[in-house]
């Protein structure tokens, strides 16, 4: 079965990818071989970004203020998990650049999602079990730069909405990212606020490191959702 899913948060032209990726990968994999995807080296993204900055020398400048970043919220998933905005979290161009805005081709957030989206994306599939519709993923970006933080608010934004308004059974939420203590702090606070029973038939997934699965787990818990953990 072809399976794909959705990238949710803060730039929309990450969700884009996500689903772009997602059906290529689905493609090569519907014959008997499955491909495989590592773990990204760390100085992977910073790499991708110096190339990118090389290619686009212009990106390192700042955007012009009259194209604002989408509001928080603005391209959220839909409750019901019928179809959701194809949309992801992410960062600017790294610290040293002059790049703080949210917007440009070399922008880190952008960089940082394209590159784990294939490791994270076959961590989902593998945790899908008997879920048919195509999951919620939320992507979120490493907090050790300062200018991601815009990016994560809007993603916890995003996270906290969906979970308040609940998603049907049959579905799946997941997070994940670089960075599992910012993953693990998303989570447990949206997860907070889900009323007692709401998830119950949903299964939500967290990727990444087991000093942080009990706190989200515990979070998790009374929503009566099916907690699933990944170790990253």
């Amino acid at each position: 079965m072809m399976r794909k899913f959705l990238i949710v948060g803060s730039v929309a032209v990450l969700g884009t990818l996500g689903l772009g990726a997602c059906n290529h990968n689905n493609q090569a994999n519907t014959g008997n071989e499955e491909t495989q995807t590592t773990r990204p080296a760390p100085n992977a993204v910073d790499n991708a970004v110096k190339d990118c900055l090389a290619k686009h020398p212009n990106a390192a400048a700042p955007a012009s203020a009259q194209t604002a970043a989408p509001a928080a919220g603005q391209s959220a998933a839909p409750a019901a998990g019928h179809t959701a905005a194809p949309t992801s979290a992410g960062t600017a161009a790294q610290p040293a650049a002059a790049d703080t805005s949210d917007e440009g081709p070399c922008v880190r957030a952008t960089i940082e999602a394209s590159t784990w989206q294939p490791y994270l994306q076959q961590i989902v599939i593998a945790n899908m079990g008997n879920i048919t519709n195509n999951p919620y993923f939320y992507f979120v970006p490493s907090s050790k730069y300062p200018e991601n933080q815009g990016y994560i608010s809007r993603t916890q934004d995003q996270l906290n909405s969906v979970v308040q308004a609940t998603v049907l059974p049959g579905n799946m939420v997941a997070a994940g990212g670089p960075d599992s203590a910012t993953t693990a702090q998303l989570m447990e606070n949206a997860f907070k606020q889900a009323s007692p029973g709401s998830f119950k038939g949903v299964v939500v997934l967290f990727i990444g490191d087991k000093a942080d699965e009990a706190a989200v787990k515990s979070a998790v818990d009374p929503s009566g959702a099916t907690f699933k953990f990944v170790q990253m």
